[in-house]
């Protein structure tokens, strides 16, 4: 992918971000879902589904399959200490689609979800479709990751 391409899914992605979280609060909708409540749902359901195997259901690193794996899976909870307060969107976007990652640096510790989301996607919708539906698939679990970072800076 070119670096134009990336950049642009990058800013795409930034400004659905800003929209979600400087969207004024609905005083009205207190006991409702909100937008950003289904996301995180969604998300967590879908780590659960694939990502706790590793990284364990609170995403600590201490899934049931960590123990077989070389390295210990990440503690994704910890993405916003590590990073000095900055959670790492794009980083952790194109981590977990994996398609784009650069090859010569070896194999991938994780699984290209990117890959497979578009083949279990085009069973469902046309393949031009697909990664659209693999890019919320993949937001989704980015706004769970969000919601579990641990706040002690």
């Amino acid at each position: 992918m070119s670096i134009l391409k990336r950049i642009l899914k990058s800013l795409v992605i930034l400004i659905v971000l800003t929209i979600i979280f400087i969207s004024p609060s609905h005083a009205g909708d207190i006991g409702k879902l909100t937008e950003t409540d289904d996301l995180v749902i969604e998300g967590q359901k879908e780590f659960q589904q694939r990502c706790a195997v590793c990284h364990g259901t609170e995403g600590k690193g201490d899934g049931p399959y960590s123990f077989a794996l070389v390295f210990k899976p990440a503690d994704l909870t910890k993405l916003l200490i590590a990073n000095e307060g900055y959670f790492p969107f794009i980083e952790t976007y194109l981590t977990i689609d994996g398609r784009d990652m650069n090859k010569y640096h070896g194999t991938r510790l994780m699984p290209i979800w990117g890959d497979r989301y578009s083949q279990e996607t085009w069973s469902s919708v046309s393949p031009e479709h697909a990664s659209t539906l693999v890019r919320g698939r993949i937001f989704e679990l980015l706004m769970y990751l969000y919601s579990i970072q641990d706040p002690a800076l």
